[in-house]
């Protein structure tokens, strides 16, 4: 029997569902998010929803800037004591005290103050306006991630402040990262107010470090949850039950699924190399000597005739596998990263270095060995159907491919690690797995096509 979408137990069932299967977000992906605007409708929704990755982002010296959408006036309509005015005010430097505690300093801490509970949605008169305001604003801090609220969550406030945002990014153009957080979601009684599968990807971020902070921010926003304004009986108080939602060691994030059909592309790359000449850490992270070394020890043949290296960023890896080619051709979308490849293999004639979008473009010729190592994730499905159908046209018969990805989730990449090998295992034809193996953080296959290839050493 298929349960009511407002069956109680099976709503539970699927809110739990939410928190404990959500794959984790490594904090260390953060560092492609060097400006982040966190859109809060109230002054307490920013500490509730997302304290704990607005903390990584600060602790990490990144920019992040908080837009309070509403002026927070109606949690206390019919208080005596304070007068609208004086519980906006209030509440503002309730928000400032919370951003200050999450490393926000009052400079990027932004009020719009539209009215409480009448947020204006798609459709409202006042929308258009609110729309203009928000672009104009935000437009000069050229963001490229906005953080907004879930898009059926619970508060008209939050459904309103998603539209504006949406809005607003229509009208900044592409490229803006855009994640979802929930508040009043953990508060649903449908199943309809919960993402669906095919809809949203969900992730979650470990704050378990930075936890205690957190509840700080929250309590900052003392009129909301300790009777600061004492004389409305019937005004607003955040219960145990609800901020206990909020002081887990997780945080909950949505995507949209729609990522997986854009590939991440030069811009991207652009970025991330800007801010760093080894963004990933692969001259002197430990993790990256190891799997450099498993990978090298995966490869069947002790040399090979004419190999290609897709995605060689700055030539770590790239060097290593130098001494097992005659010829290696080693790809990269991104300028930057081969100045530094070439800088590091100088020496090595028998290299060459090119830049390349793979697969808009792809170099003539076979290869009897194919390594493609952290590079599959940032391609969208169709081009990476396209990829598979491209390396394995080019590889010779007995030739090797060796596929090698980070598996844990990343909200920036289209797809994990596993939905690369196993896009692969899927449209290979002709071709036998000869390795398979997985460690902590990373999945490892070898595939040769069947036939006979030269053999060196």
């Amino acid at each position: 029997m298929v349960p009511l979408p407002t069956d109680p137990g099976h709503v539970a069932g699927r809110k739990d569902a939410l928190y404990e299967q959500a794959p984790d977000h490594p904090v260390g992906d953060l560092a492609a998010w060097r400006s982040t605007i966190v859109f809060s409708p109230h002054p307490d929704d920013e500490s509730l929803g997302c304290g704990g990755l607005i903390l990584h982002l600060t602790d990490r010296g990144q920019e992040v800037r908080v837009v309070f959408v509403s002026d927070g006036s109606m949690s206390h309509p019919n208080s005596q004591k304070f007068s609208s005015e004086e519980r906006t005010a209030l509440r503002e430097r309730e928000a400032l005290a919370a951003c200050s505690v999450l490393g926000v300093p009052e400079d990027r801490v932004h009020f719009l103050r539209l009215p409480d509970g009448r947020v204006p949605g798609e459709g409202h008169p006042a929308f258009a306006p609110a729309v203009e305001s928000m672009t104009e604003m935000v437009r000069q801090w050229s963001p490229d991630t906005f953080v907004v609220p879930w898009r059926r969550d619970l508060h008209e406030d939050h459904r309103a402040t998603w539209d504006i945002c949406r809005a607003a990014v229509n009208r900044i153009g592409p490229g803006i990262r855009w994640v979802e957080y929930p508040v009043w979601m953990w508060e649903a009684k449908n199943t309809g107010d919960l993402p669906r599968q095919e809809e949203m990807i969900t992730w979650s971020l470990d704050i378990a470090d930075v936890v205690n902070r957190k509840v700080e921010a929250i309590r900052a926003h003392a009129s909301q949850w300790n009777g600061v304004i004492d004389d409305d009986a019937s005004g607003f108080q955040l219960s145990e039950s609800m901020i206990g939602h909020f002081t887990r060691p997780r945080e909950i994030y949505f995507e949209p699924a729609e990522k997986r059909h854009r590939s991440l592309g030069g811009e991207y790359f652009a970025a991330i190399y800007q801010g760093s000449e080894d963004p990933w850490q692969f001259e002197t992270s430990e993790y990256e000597r190891g799997k450099y070394a498993a990978t090298l020890a995966a490869l069947p043949l002790g040399r090979y005739d004419r190999a290609l290296e897709i995605g060689c960023s700055i030539g770590v890896l790239t060097e290593q596998l130098a001494e097992r080619c005659e010829e290696l051709l080693a790809v990269d979308v991104s300028e930057a990263a081969l100045e530094r490849a070439r800088d590091r293999l100088a020496n090595q004639i028998h290299v060459e270095l090119r830049r390349l979008s793979i697969p808009q473009e792809f170099p003539e010729g076979s290869f009897n060995l194919v390594v493609l190592s952290e590079v599959g994730y940032y391609w969208s499905y169709t081009d990476l159907e396209r990829a598979i159908d491209l390396i394995q046209n080019s590889l010779r018969p007995g030739g090797v491919l060796l596929l090698v990805h980070y598996t844990p989730y990343v909200p920036d990449y289209p797809l994990t690690g596993d939905e690369v090998h196993e896009a692969f295992a899927r449209k290979l034809t002709g071709f036998e797995r000869v390795k398979g193996s997985r460690a902590d953080r990373y999945r490892l296959d070898v595939w040769k096509k069947k036939g006979l290839t030269r053999s060196h050493g």
